[in-house]
This record gives C-alpha cells, structure tokens and sequence, in this order.
C-alpha cells in the first residue's frame, strides 16, 4: 500500500386426515332409517328425514375443521403481513452492497467467505472506493430511489460525517448491541460519537488517535525526557532545533506554527480545543478567549520559536528522514514511515497535555512531582461502519455486522492485514488490547484509548464538508492570516468564532 490509500418461519402444517382418529376408536356404523312412503302429491319439509328429528354431525371433525381453519389464516396473517413488518424473510436469495474505503478486498474477502458459507442465501459484494470524493459521491448513491442495484446497503464514514449522513443512518438494532457489546466492550468516545437520541447509529471496526511520533536517536543523543506538557515540548523543540549559517533549520524540533507543510495540522488544533474545554458551537462569551490563546501558542512555534518554517518539506517526510524530532501522526503513518525509511529508530507516545494548576513550576510538571497537574484528553479519529435507513435488507446487513464485529473476525482482519503492513486497524474492543501489548508501536494508542474524544478537525476525511470546509477552513484561514500577513490572534479570531457557529448551524451539532 502506498502512503495515499492509507489515508421466517413457515405457517403450522395442517394434520394429517388420515392420522385424524386414534388406531382404537371404532367407527360406529350409521344408523339407516328407512324413508316412510308418500304419495307424490304430499310435501315432505327439507328437515324432516326423520319426523321430528336432525341428522347428526360428527362434532371431532366438526371440530378440527374449524380449528385447522383458524390456524391457516393466522398463518397467513402472520406470514403475509406480521413478519414482512418485522423485517423478517424467507431465506431469498440477498445480495448486500458494501462500500468500503482504506482496506483493500483481499484483506476482507476471508471473513466475507466465511459469513457467505455460514449463510448461504447472502453474499457480499464489497466495493473498495477512492477516497476523492468519496463522501459527496456516497452520499449520492443513498439518496437514489428505487431498485437501483448500485445504493449500498453498508458503507464507512468517518465518525465525524455523522451529521451530515443523518437521513441515511439505521438505528443498531437493540439485539444487534448485546450481540457487538457495544454498551460494554468498547471505548467510551464510541457511546459519545455514534449514540443519537438514545441510539447507536454505527458501529466501529477500528480504534486510531492522534500520538507524538518522536526520533529516538536525536532525543537519546540530547539526553532528554519526553514532555509531558505542552510547555515542556516547546522548551525541548527549541533545545534540540539545530540551524546553520544562515538561520535555516537543520533539524526541526517539532512540526507547527504552519498549515501548509504539517500534516494532521488541524487534528493538533482539535486536541488543543478539547483540552480546553472549547464547545464546537463556540460560545463567544466562554471560548473567545481560548480560541485565541491557542491560536498564538500554535503559531509561536514558526514566529517565536523558529523551530519549524514554512520552507521545510511536509512533516511527514521530514521526520522519515530523521531531521525532526518531533511529529504528530494517527497510527497509519507508521506505515508510511517504514516505506519511506525502514531505518528510522523512532518511538510513539502520549500527546502533550495542558497544566491544569496555577503556580506549579514546569520542571515539576515535566517530572511528574505534580500529581494531577495535567489534563488526560487525547484525539480520536477513526472510521465506522453504517447500515443504510433506507436498505430493504437491513436484517441481513446487521447480521452481517454482528459477524464483522465479533472477536473472532477482528482477529482475522488483523492478521491478514499484518501480512502485508506492519499491523492491521486497532481493536476497538477493550477486551482485545491486552493481545497487541507486544507491539511498541501500537500499545501507546490503546494505552490512551479511554480517554479519548473526537471532533470536527479531523484532517485528511477528504469530506467536502463538516471538517474540510467547515471548522478546518476558517482555522486554516486564520493561521495563514498569522504567518503571511502578519495579523494578530486577536483580529482573526471573530471570523473563527462567527465560522464555527455557521458550520454547527448548518450541520445541527449538538441538537
């Protein structure tokens, strides 16, 4: 892979007739009663075989005549009107359209294989897109009416699409939850992002957030710490920025103060957000303030600082060529990283948090002395699988979930996967991280995973949209205004603030 594509039942039988009488009971032979004589004239009255008396009935099978009646319209009540309401089927031959993004069919089609071979009458057809396009071209193929054979019956958005897919999101069946375990063995951000007025809406195959990528040798050969807080990356960046004759930068410290070359630049933005406590409506009054001071500490790092330019190649490829020491990255960039330098001795760790307590010096903040002296908020950003509200098969689609979900398939997924990249998506089970603790690399997400939030600057969702041209655009706009042309954090941050509220008014966040 290159770096690009990472980014019914049937109604009751009726009885045999011939079993209807017990091999005991005798039939008793019928009493003939012979006709008396008339004369043509005289008119006999229709009941009167015999004056004054009735013919008997047979009142067994008077009775399971009725009976059997009853039972074959139920059935058919319930197997023309009940069970179609229910959603129930006879086992049809049911073909669901998958639309997938970022795994390739090859890494999918064992566990489709098997799902198909458990159940005969469904089969998948997996279709794996482009990311260009992909959320403005899906959301056009579920608006489609009709047969058409193209509309997926399941697709993967990014968690933050949500409010934008709202008229196309099945609700998770309250079966289909205790089956996955979605209340009780996934991660907390999961319940927070996909739960909708009391209702899953998605379900998650994976688990990614943003981490601190950083190059062992340079932060080894400086005899220094990782940093635990904000403040804490900013002095050692500084420290291990190495520039020559000219002011141009040799080696970087970190990756920020720029938009063009960082990458996942508005993903370092959203955590700074969530861990200030910024509402993504923006509330003038409680937020402007906080916008703005992390405006500033962003750019500084370019204005001030001087650890990082906006001459320097993108911070990917720079920190694969071991000249930047550190570099923030969700877990797929270890690939790209490998790819580009399987030599590269670096690590990956907990993202820097915000000093929480007044007065506290930084070098007992750095070293841990102050207990409880720094947030625990760190960035998910991750992708779901969705059952369309408007699929006529979404039985079988949901039971294909809970089969995609379970242990067993994870760990399929996982490992085929793993035979051609270093691993396969995260688990998003909490029962399931123990197993990856071996890998180094992968530990550090599920480490923080409980504690992670999301939002609505995940970069690269190629979305067209909520984040691309929504809250991501004007932050994009104001840190440029910053950089290039010299305006204040104070000046641009009214567009930021009147941006935001647009984008959640359009979109409806949080109603």
């Amino acid at each position: 892979m290159n770096e690009e594509d990472y980014k019914s039942p049937l109604p009751p039988r009726r009885p045999n007739l011939d079993q209807s009488l017990g091999e005991n009971e005798v039939v008793k032979p019928v009493e003939v009663v012979e006709m008396p004589k008339v004369s043509s004239e005289t008119t006999v009255e229709k009941e009167a075989v015999v004056a004054g008396v009735k013919p008997k009935i047979n009142l067994p099978i008077k009775k399971f005549f009725i009976v059997g009646g009853i039972l074959a319209i139920l059935g058919l009540v319930v197997f023309k009107i009940i069970l179609p309401m229910l959603g129930g089927r006879t086992n049809e031959p049911v073909t669901l359209n998958y639309w997938g993004l970022w795994e390739d069919a090859g890494i999918m089609q064992g566990v489709i294989d098997e799902f198909e071979t458990k159940n005969p009458n469904i089969k998948i057809n997996y279709v794996v897109n482009q990311k260009n396009d992909y959320r403005t071209r899906l959301i056009g193929r579920l608006a489609k009416t009709g047969t058409d054979n193209s509309v997926p019956d399941i697709y993967r958005i990014h968690s933050s699409w949500l409010p934008m897919f709202d008229d196309y999101l099945a609700s998770v069946p309250t079966s289909s939850v205790k089956t996955i375990q979605l209340d009780t063995d996934y991660y907390d951000v999961y319940k927070k992002d996909l739960m909708v007025k009391g209702s899953f809406k998605a379900v998650p195959l994976m688990f990614d957030s943003l981490m601190l990528f950083y190059n062992k040798d340079l932060l080894d050969a400086a005899g220094k710490d990782l940093p635990k807080s904000w403040f804490g990356l900013e002095a050692t960046a500084k420290e291990l920025t190495v520039t020559n004759e000219n002011g141009g930068i040799e080696v970087a410290g970190v990756a920020m103060g720029t938009t063009e070359n960082v990458d996942h630049w508005s993903d370092i933005l959203g955590l700074m957000m969530q861990q200030n406590g910024v509402s993504w409506t923006a509330n003038e009054a409680q937020d402007k303030e906080k916008i703005q001071s992390i405006l500033k500490f962003y750019t500084l790092f370019l204005t001030q600082d001087q650890v990082w330019d906006n001459t320097l190649p993108s911070s990917t490829e720079l920190f694969a060529n071991g000249k930047l020491v550190f570099y923030f990255a969700p877990s797929w960039r270890i690939f790209n990283i490998g790819e580009m330098n399987p030599n590269l001795n670096f690590g990956v760790a907990p993202v820097p948090q915000l000093p929480t307590l007044a007065n506290v010096a930084l070098d007992k903040v750095e070293s841990g002395e102050a207990d409880g002296a720094l947030t625990n908020r760190h960035w998910a950003t991750y992708w779901v699988e969705a059952v369309n509200s408007k699929s006529k098969n979404q039985q079988e689609a949901w039971k294909f979930m809970e089969f995609l979900t379970s242990k067993e398939s994870m760990e399929k997924l996982f490992t085929t996967a793993s035979q051609v990249r270093s691993f396969g998506e995260i688990y998003p089970r909490k029962s399931m991280a123990a197993s990856l603790n071996s890998n180094l690399k992968v530990k550090p997400f599920l480490d923080v995973a409980n504690f992670a939030q999301s939002g609505y600057m995940s970069s690269r969702t190629f979305d067209d949209g909520l984040n691309d041209l929504g809250m991501i655009k004007y932050f994009e706009d104001a840190i440029n205004g910053i950089v290039n042309e010299n305006k204040t954090a104070e000046t641009v941050v009214e567009t930021v603030i009147l941006g935001m509220q647009q984008t959640a008014n359009k979109y409806k966040l949080g109603k």
